[in-house]
């Protein structure tokens, strides 16, 4: 019985070890914005993962939310190897989403300092009385309404919607889930305006949502060129993380 009982301590202690460095992740911490144009806002940030490393099923904390100060200025400290949904939102104020791979193909044991990603986040959060087609879905979307979020959004397919609301709308879609419709708005915009920035960035988002990482990795690399020069590091940033996946693939 001894033995027996040694033998089981040992197996046990074995597969700890083996389990222990996939659990016990480094936790990244990133830095932000939220602004309207140059204007600070004090906007809260949510967090979400939807996969985890490489697209496997993400383990740990999975959602994170922090206040911005007067400044606009925000950090966020647990974010693990995924792909994360941020969203900005204040009142009056159309939510601003973006969707990112954090360290997705650099999986790296827990350490005691943490990292800090050498990037940051600016988000832009446009006045909701400038887009009533799609006011009224901002709170929705806030409080995770999918189904009623979805019928407000869909204004912005009419033929009258302008490109930035059905951006916005496009951003708010992808806070949802949504992926189709969201698409459906990003590729509206894309017509009307071949270089849209935002549409291109939506466009990557949405493929990431869909696990599309060659097809995500492309459209970043598309609105790198595109974007304003401060959304410009967390592009290429996403762009590394997704060609260290077509190597290994």
């Amino acid at each position: 019985m001894l033995f027996r009982a040694a033998g089981i301590g040992l197996l046990f202690a074995l597969v700890t070890s083996a389990v222990a460095p996939l659990s016990a992740q480094t936790a990244y911490r990133l830095k932000g914005t939220t602004r309207n144009g140059g204007a600070p806002v004090a906007a809260t940030v949510t967090a979400e993962a939807t996969v985890g490393f490489r697209g496997e099923q993400f383990t740990g904390q999975k959602t994170f939310s922090v206040q911005a100060d007067e400044k606009g200025e925000w950090n966020l400290l647990g974010l693990t190897a995924g792909v994360w949904v941020f969203v900005a939102s204040a009142p009056d104020r159309l939510p601003a989403v973006a969707v990112l791979p954090i360290k997705f193909s650099q999986r790296q044991m827990q350490s005691a300092q943490g990292g800090q990603l050498n990037w940051a986040l600016p988000l832009d959060l446009l006045p909701a009385d400038e887009h009533p087609l799609i006011k009224a879905a901002a709170p929705l979307v806030v409080e995770g309404r999918a189904l009623e979020a979805v019928q407000s959004l869909s204004a912005a397919l009419l033929p009258d919607a302008k490109p930035a609301t059905q951006c916005a709308a496009g951003q708010m879609a992808l806070a949802i889930k949504q992926t189709g419709l969201a698409q459906q708005l990003f590729l509206s915009v894309q017509k009307a305006e071949p270089k849209n920035a935002c549409a291109a960035v939506g466009l990557a988002s949405v493929a990431l949502l869909l696990n599309d990482w060659d097809t995500a990795s492309k459209m970043f690399w598309t609105a790198r060129e595109l974007a304003p020069r401060d959304q410009r590091p967390a592009l290429a940033a996403a762009i590394t993380e997704l060609q260290q996946i077509a190597r290994v693939q």
